[in-house]
């Protein structure tokens, strides 16, 4: 399958206001934001699981049908022993919706990463076929850093990773010395001093920077809006949404200019 170069996708977990919350309900409905997000140049949607498992049957055939593709399945998946139901469950929504790629997350205990490698295997056999799986290389998990998680990935069958190349843990350059073509998407969230979420166009440097170090890299690619500024106590949506249009315009003008 192709890696969708140089697409960029709207994760719905950017306008989710109880995506920290206990319970994690949603609190809107993805399709009807969909044919805005067409108009205004997403490629695609990264659908945040909950808006998917939690939404109520008629919400899902609307996405199911929806002229926007799924193009990531954004799962929260435990990957333990006892959680073959929620596995099983998941696997039916993706087949459902039709999407092609699926993001996943290890648990932080480094004690039991064999058992999460065994657990995933087992369950990349229920996804359809032909499906790209993603492991977002994330804080507090056991694959946050680089040379882990490329020696936990050879046990790992067509695994790819995710990087966040404007939040990183440790160098940009790390994670493509060890992971290298294996890293096929980025999230994006730009915090200033690794804390307040900004917009891209704040520092075009230093994101122009890390985009060519990409590319010198080799990374041929996906994007994700994740996190917007203003995410965080008090947010608005609408203005949430006018940011990520802010940092859709900037990655765009970047790729087109490649």
């Amino acid at each position: 399958m192709r890696r969708h170069e140089g697409e960029v996708y709207f994760g719905t977990i950017l306008l989710e206001r109880n995506r920290w919350a206990a319970g994690k309900e949603p609190s809107y409905l993805v399709s009807e934001w969909i044919e805005r997000l067409k108009q205004d140049g997403f490629d695609g949607l990264e659908l945040w699981e909950n808006h998917a498992a939690l939404c109520g049957g008629a919400e899902l055939e609307r996405l199911a049908s929806s002229a926007m593709p799924v193009s990531v399945y954004n799962s929260y998946v435990s990957f333990e022993d006892g959680a073959e139901e929620e596995r099983r469950q998941a696997a039916q929504l993706i087949a459902k919706l039709g999407a092609q790629v699926v993001k996943f997350n290890f648990g932080r205990e480094q004690g039991m990463l064999d058992t999460y490698i065994r657990n995933w295997n087992e369950w990349v056999r229920l996804l359809p076929e032909p499906c790209r799986l993603l492991c977002e290389c994330h804080p507090n998990t056991v694959m946050e850093e680089p040379r882990a998680a490329a020696a936990a990935m050879k046990a790992m069958d067509r695994c790819e990773a995710i990087i966040h190349p404007f939040h990183c843990l440790g160098p940009l350059e790390d994670w493509f010395e060890h992971l290298g073509p294996a890293i096929t998407h980025a999230h994006v969230q730009y915090r200033y001093g690794g804390q307040t979420f900004r917009r891209l166009s704040s520092n075009p440097e230093e994101i122009a920077g890390k985009l060519e170090l990409m590319k010198k890299a080799g990374f041929q690619g996906s994007y994700t809006l994740e996190f917007v500024e203003g995410t965080g106590p008090g947010e608005e949506r609408e203005k949430l949404y006018q940011a990520a249009l802010d940092d859709l315009h900037t990655l765009k003008s970047w790729i087109w200019a490649c």
